[in-house]
């Protein structure tokens, strides 16, 4: 199996975050078909044994190198794939998935990878001490992933127009030096052939600089439901 780098500080995209509630749906229908929770977890390792096998032969210096989406959603899909091996192995065994899960965590690459595996480590745990139907907590499950997903998007589609805003402010100073250079003025020479001058430039992209940061942790803070 190829090992591509783990890009934690990638953010997860939309096919890597789907991966979740597309595997819940599909363990719960298999269980609600009948089957045994080994028999659905074969079934479900095998699908994502085959989306790695489809990924890996991809252009792998290609992804790596330019598509960082891509490349965290192999990293993802390998994560899911030992996850399930291992939930696989104690299911055969009879011993409880909730805890294989849970051993399986320490090894897994993709923050995402973790988060969700903690998750469904819980959902078992209580089909198992509760006796509750494991097809319905996992539907559950995956319903709150689906608008987790839906309000991410939603989210990001919101923020489109402040990001945009903010790199356009970042340039003005830029594009004001362009313009004064096509109106025939000389600001190059007012900024840098006077002490007066130069200290204005250094205040200028000090307030810049702050200006720029200021906007992106504002940014960052409404992505995160901070403000």
């Amino acid at each position: 199996m190829t090992h591509l780098p783990p890009r934690h500080a990638a953010r997860p995209g939309i096919d890597e975050l789907e991966l979740w509630p597309d595997l819940m749906w599909h363990l719960a229908a298999l269980l609600k078909a009948g089957v045994s929770p080994a028999f659905a977890l074969a079934k479900a390792t095998e699908e994502v044994a085959g989306r790695q096998r489809h990924l890996e032969q991809q252009p792998q210096g290609l992804l790596a190198r330019w598509d960082r989406e891509a490349t965290g959603l192999l990293v993802a899909v390998g994560d899911l794939h030992h996850l399930l091996s291992s939930c696989l192995l104690a299911a055969e065994r009879g011993a409880p998935v909730s805890q294989a899960c849970l051993h399986s965590v320490q090894t897994l690459a993709r923050p995402t990878s973790l988060e969700r595996a903690l998750s469904l480590a819980a959902c078992w745990q209580v089909s198992e001490r509760t006796g509750a139907p494991l097809a319905e907590v996992l539907e559950r499950f995956a319903r709150y992933l689906e608008n987790d997903i839906d309000l991410l998007q939603m989210r990001e589609a919101a923020m489109g127009g402040p990001k945009a805003t903010g790199r356009i402010l970042s340039w003005l100073p830029l594009l004001g030096l362009g313009l004064g250079l096509v109106m025939g003025a000389d600001p190059l020479g007012v900024l840098f052939g006077s002490v007066l001058g130069a200290l204005i430039c250094c205040v200028g992209l000090a307030l810049a600089l702050v200006g720029s940061r200021w906007t992106a942790r504002l940014i960052l803070r409404a992505e995160k439901g901070e403000l």
